[in-house]
């Protein structure tokens, strides 16, 4: 017995170790990144040395004022708020419709759903472009979310959660006398807060973090969002001062890893119950 015990904990310290060291690993690159936005700009790239010489706390002010990022983070906060809006009322429908809905053709057009998502959005994203153009919608929060509606994976992680409650639960209440939307709004959703959770931390930092098409739709520079607002701190003929860049993209990580660590037990609550179907 005392073997058995000794090798349980062996095992579990093993496995606190090696989740350790890939934790490490994960963060190295923002340690990196926090302790050198205090640098000198001559200082970014001496090597061997993480520790800064001089703490230079005026980076962060002195990043912030060059371009305009309170706009720039205005206009990140409603298209990624937005979206998330978005996908919280057209995923769990679908879903929901995919899990518990009898109607023609519902495992073929869920397999034309799947498929989608092995369609990279790079070879979209000229036909949206167009589409947004000729509706004269560039320059517009609509554009910056109207590919991110939706979300094939979140309609997935949903519908793979709304299978594991039990039919007989439905059924109990539709003999209550609740309709569909009735039993989806009192019983389903309520039920889903950890699934929901997890589809709002990944919408969230999906807009967020989106580059390549907001650049696309937007040409005014007050349309701009926090990711793409970065280039102006590019000088063409002074060059990059890293340090600044580096001050500037920690402060934008700053609202995703808020929302990450407040969500963080539901998102794992999530991913598990998903995983166990």
């Amino acid at each position: 017995m005392i073997s058995e015990n000794s090798r349980i904990t062996s095992l579990k310290v093993l496995k606190y170790i090696i989740l350790s060291l890939i934790a490490f690993a994960i963060a190295v690159p923002y340690i990196w990144m926090i302790l050198s936005s205090f640098r000198e700009g001559s200082d970014i790239m001496v090597k061997g040395s993480w520790i800064p010489d001089v703490w230079r706390w005026q980076n962060y002010p002195e990043a912030m004022a060059m371009a305009p990022f309170g706009r720039f983070f205005m206009n990140s906060i409603i298209t990624s708020l937005l979206t998330v809006c978005a996908q919280l009322i057209t995923c769990p429908l679908a879903g929901f419709a995919f899990a518990k809905l009898d109607f023609r053709s519902k495992g073929f057009l869920f397999n034309i759903f799947l498929c989608t998502m092995m369609v990279p959005s790079e070879s979209t994203i000229i036909a949206n472009y167009l589409t947004m153009a000729s509706w004269h919608m560039t320059d517009t929060y609509f554009a910056i979310i109207a590919p991110s509606l939706t979300s094939m994976f979140a309609i997935f992680l949903l519908r793979q959660f709304f299978k594991t409650i039990p039919d007989a639960l439905l059924d109990a209440a539709k003999i209550d006398g609740a309709n569909v939307i009735e039993t989806f709004l009192r019983i389903v959703l309520p039920l889903a807060k950890s699934a929901l959770a997890t589809i709002v931390i990944f919408g969230f930092v999906s807009s967020w973090n989106a580059y390549l098409w907001p650049t696309l739709v937007t040409s005014d520079t007050y349309m701009r969002t926090v990711q793409t607002g970065l280039r102006y701190m590019v000088d063409p003929d002074l060059g990059s001062e890293w340090p600044k860049i580096l001050a500037a993209s920690t402060v934008i990580i700053l609202p995703v890893m808020a929302l990450f660590v407040s969500l963080q037990k539901y998102f794992v609550q999530g991913i598990t119950k998903v995983g166990l179907k």
